[in-house]
């Protein structure tokens, strides 16, 4: 795809977290329109985050933005939408930053970093209500997940797209995609309020929970294939949600 989509972007409930950065352009921006809008946060040092040439880096991606507040910015999707995730989770993003920091002092990468680096890219934030929708996601029961419990989501559970890969597969949606999850308790009352307060509400948790080495391992991520949430795939019937291939069972462990 290589015309700027708003209409797909305005239809498709995956993008409702970065859509408002979005509609901010009429074509596909690249570093200098990204830096045209402003800074989204500081650095971890206080210096205020900017959208550079990539061809400008004197260092890796990672400690350019810690020491020098410099996001190298490609002109391609998959930067673009990393780009406006910065723009709307800036906190987790800046805590990210800061994690791989910290754990690149010996030079070795381990599952820290491995958990960090999936989160970012396909990481989803689930915010959730309900225990038993959790558990259901943890232990993969898929029918109970999005079938059963259909009307739950938006009121008790909900799914927003953090992993900038995971937008950019979207473009072009297709059975297997799979997202690595956050999950995040919440109240009821959570689901009532604007979506951009519980996107700063939970930008801060995940945040804070970044900084306090929550994040050990990648299997603290549970998988979720996305495109079972509802109005995420044109055709949600018990057809599609019976594909073993996409909806799989939890592995059993000896």
């Amino acid at each position: 795809m290589t015309t700027w989509p708003a209409a797909h972007f305005a239809q498709h409930p995956g993008y409702a977290p970065i859509r408002p950065v979005l509609e901010r352009f009429a074509s596909l921006p690249d570093w200098q329109a990204w830096q045209a809008l402003g800074s989204p946060a500081s650095n971890r040092l206080g210096l205020p985050l900017q959208f550079v040439d990539p061809d400008s880096l004197t260092q890796y991606y990672e400690a350019e933005i810690h020491a020098l507040g410099r996001i190298a910015t490609r002109h391609n999707w998959h930067d673009c939408f990393n780009a406006a995730v910065w723009h709307t989770f800036p906190q987790a993003k800046v805590a990210l930053n800061a994690l791989h920091h910290r754990h690149t002092a010996d030079g070795a990468r381990g599952p820290v970093r491995d958990a960090a680096t999936l989160f970012d890219e396909c990481g989803l934030i689930v915010a959730c209500s309900d225990t038993a929708l959790a558990d259901a996601l943890i232990g993969h029961d898929w029918a109970t997940l999005f079938q059963t419990h259909h009307d739950a989501w938006g009121k008790r559970i909900e799914a927003l797209c953090f992993g900038h890969a995971n937008y950019e597969y979207l473009l072009d949606p297709f059975r297997g995609l799979t997202g690595k999850c956050w999950l995040v308790p919440v109240a009821d009352t959570h689901f009532s309020r604007p979506l951009v307060e519980r996107i700063a509400t939970l930008d801060a948790h995940i945040a804070f929970e970044i900084d306090a080495d929550r994040l050990q391992r990648p299997k603290q991520l549970p998988p979720l294939p996305f495109l079972g949430i509802p109005g995420w795939w044109p055709v949600q019937d018990d057809a599609f949600y019976a594909d073993a291939s996409y909806f799989r069972p939890k592995r059993m462990t000896a």
